[in-house]
């Protein structure tokens, strides 16, 4: 491609029934002129040996017949392969051994703090916002399953073709239901079968309030919940919305009672 001069390109990929991506391409005089004098020379420095290290394996694969290195089997084992296919973390490193940093809970927060950041720049009220991890929740915990899920919510997680992330969503879902109505949840330590996630005719997720948690919402004044749960292959993001009949003056009220 021949242009008078190229400052900057975008380059877009679609990926039809995959994910897509873009590539923003800047010329580097406009990149490099943003940098002080010092970092400048850093970087030369480091272009400067990277440059030496090129050339030297480029005329040494000239010279030994071995420029083109066909690879005759994947660089990971039979058994990394699920983990290097599902995990988006799994990094290869200078060793040729692949790596699964445990980033979870550092992704779970900078997650949760993008979306509460837009619920808040709509408008949004009595918002609640939950992330979790997929791979955190133990579906082989029968007592942990028992305690916190009802009977329509495990029939309904167990016939999803993921288990494990139907469950997730459904905590996650549960979590910020407690969010939204201004109590703190103790984590897994406290029974959430009185908040129940229930789907539709269409699939859509609704909530259903029982005993204590029942009483709770009732007395915030909340008339209608909204839900929403999504997930990709590492983490289950929920936002719940509270419809109430008070005022905002009232619903300040509301929360004091319930705290």
């Amino acid at each position: 491609m021949q242009t008078d001069g190229l400052k900057a390109a975008s380059v877009t990929s679609f990926g039809f029934g995959q994910v897509g991506g873009q590539v923003i391409v800047v010329h580097p005089d406009y990149v490099l002129a943003t940098l002080e004098p010092v970092e400048l020379e850093t970087y030369l420095a480091k272009l400067q040996l990277r440059e030496k290290d090129s050339y030297r394996y480029l005329h040494k694969g000239m010279t030994d017949h071995n420029l083109v290195q066909v690879k005759n089997a994947a660089p990971y084992t039979a058994d990394e392969e699920a983990r290097v296919y599902l995990n988006p973390l799994a990094r290869l490193d200078a060793k040729n051994k692949f790596t699964f940093p445990d980033a979870s809970t550092r992704y779970n927060k900078k997650t949760e703090a993008i979306v509460e950041a837009l619920t808040s720049s709509v408008g949004g009220k009595d918002v609640g916002v939950d992330v979790e991890t997929i791979a955190a929740i133990n579906v082989e915990n029968e007592e942990f399953l028992k305690r916190n899920f009802t009977d329509a919510e495990l029939a309904y997680c167990w016939k999803a073709p993921s288990p494990q992330a139907s469950f997730a969503g459904t905590w996650s879902a549960k979590e910020a239901v407690f969010k939204s109505l201004g109590v703190k949840s103790a984590g897994g330590g406290a029974a959430l079968k009185e908040i129940e996630i229930i789907r539709d005719e269409n699939g859509k997720p609704q909530v259903q309030f029982h005993g204590e948690a029942a009483q709770k919402a009732s007395s915030a004044g909340v008339t209608k919940v909204k839900i929403a749960i999504s997930h990709d292959d590492v983490q289950v993001c929920s936002l719940v919305n509270f419809i109430s009949n008070c005022s905002e003056c009232c619903r300040c009220c509301c929360r004091k009672r319930i705290r």
